[in-house]
């Protein structure tokens, strides 16, 4: 049996016995112990049972969970350890279940007075004159309510055909709180690139979730970003499913390796979920596969969710994304005679390249002229589709149903996005015109 006694800070004095199986501890009054300590993260730390031990793990506060002076991911506990959580210091006590029984044995059995006269010999109990008249009026009770359900079978729920009452029982409700801890580290010698996403309760609207996400590229001083959304209940159950069934929580605690010489690859990853504390941590190291498919989903969440797919890449992986895109628009614009859909797609990939750069601070040397091409290959695509659109609208007008049918697929071709409303006007013509060809056979 183990409690935590508080022996400074704002709530010195203060126990706290562990009544279940994981407690979460901090200043939020959602926490199973709430404390108020400013110092304090609204989620510190997990403190959970495993087997006869009690664990502590840091749930990413901001000022670190210490236990005996040293700052802690999680560790065992024994009785006497010290864990300091922003100003407030907790001790350990770990009560000995034997002695526990030992004491409740000793302890003398309480007497209880029936009110029975005691004598040397025990005499022979009384027959109680009213039991018989009990018992009688016992059992025609039970007679009443059998005859009652016979001719009403609803007071008991059942289904009778003609008034269904459905006796709906709820499911116990389960703790599905969900708090996620994601940092990768890629650094060497010319660069440190951190990617940080975080999942955790939001301090100025309790009950909502934050999903936050901020990045660090040390290569250029300008690049710090940092971006949050508030997450819906639908949201958080989508995440939750995703946790269940990557098979995180069968994985080891680490999984270390050999790198390079000055460069790191590190991963690390901290999952609460309900009363479940996990974490693992890659460094160096071939990534199991349900932590690299997590890790993958949950890097995709965020790029979905705050529309920053760019920003968990470094600054020299951008360069290289875009350049690749802007060649691939050079590339399609010079050839844009060759078939109609090539300036389409130019100017796809020059729209990839800008988005590439968009976090990248300061802009490099080529943005302004990728700007320029991406503009000079949309003004030329809008001038060939209005031209395209009039071929197709003067035939429609003369009736020429064959040479309008020709040049409505053209713009098809020359615009082959479906939600792009120029591919969806040519489209809802081009079905009219099949079906005048149609009627005139």
């Amino acid at each position: 049996m183990y409690r935590l006694i508080v022996v400074e800070g704002p709530n010195a004095g203060r126990s706290y016995e562990m009544n279940g199986t994981a407690m979460k501890l901090g200043r939020s009054s959602q926490c199973d112990i709430a404390l108020d300590d400013p110092e304090m993260s609204r989620s510190h730390c997990y403190l959970e049972i495993r087997g006869d031990e009690m664990w502590v793990a840091d749930l990413g506060s901001a000022n670190q969970t210490i236990v005996n002076g040293k700052a802690v991911d999680e560790c065992a506990l024994k009785n006497g350890d010290e864990i300091l959580v922003g100003t407030t210091k907790l001790r350990v006590q770990a009560d000995s279940a034997d002695a526990a029984l030992e004491i409740g044995s000793s302890a003398e059995e309480p007497v209880v007075d029936l009110g029975f006269e005691h004598e040397e010999e025990a005499a022979a109990p009384k027959k109680n004159a009213f039991r018989p008249l009990i018992w009688a009026v016992c059992a025609i009770l039970v007679l009443v309510l059998a005859a009652m359900c016979i001719f009403d079978p609803s007071l008991i729920g059942l289904d009778t055909g003609t008034d269904k009452k459905n006796v709906v029982i709820a499911p116990p409700k389960v703790d599905k709180n969900l708090s996620i801890q994601y940092e990768k580290i890629e650094a060497d010698t010319n660069n440190i690139f951190r990617f940080e996403l975080t999942i955790s309760p939001s301090d100025e609207k309790p009950g909502t979730e934050i999903l936050r996400v901020k990045i660090d590229d040390l290569a250029e001083s300008g690049r710090h970003i940092r971006k949050e959304k508030e997450l819906s209940a639908a949201q958080i159950d989508e995440l939750i499913g995703i946790v269940e069934a990557s098979g995180f929580f069968g994985l080891e605690k680490s999984y270390s390796g050999f790198a390079k010489p000055n460069t790191l690859n590190s991963y690390s990853l901290l999952l609460t979920l309900g009363k479940k504390v996990y974490s693992c941590k890659v460094e160096n190291h071939d990534e199991p596969e349900p932590f690299k498919v997590l890790r993958q989903k949950l890097e995709t969440y965020s790029k979905n969710e705050l529309g920053i797919w760019a920003i968990q890449f470094s600054t020299d992986k951008l360069m290289e994304l875009a350049t690749e895109s802007r060649q691939v628009g050079l590339k399609k614009y010079n050839e844009r005679d060759v078939t109609y859909g090539n300036l389409f797609e130019s100017l796809k990939a020059y729209h990839d390249a800008i988005f590439y750069l968009d976090t990248v601070n300061p802009k490099p040397d080529i943005y302004p002229q990728l700007i320029d091409e991406f503009e000079q290959t949309k003004s030329e695509l809008n001038k060939r589709y209005e031209d395209q659109r009039f071929l197709a609208n003067r035939a429609i007008n003369l009736k020429e149903w064959t040479t309008a049918v020709k040049e409505l697929r053209i713009i098809m071709e020359m615009i082959p996005d479906r939600e792009d409303a120029r591919n969806k006007e040519a489209s809802q013509k081009l079905l009219d015109v099949e079906n005048r060809i149609k009627t005139k056979r």
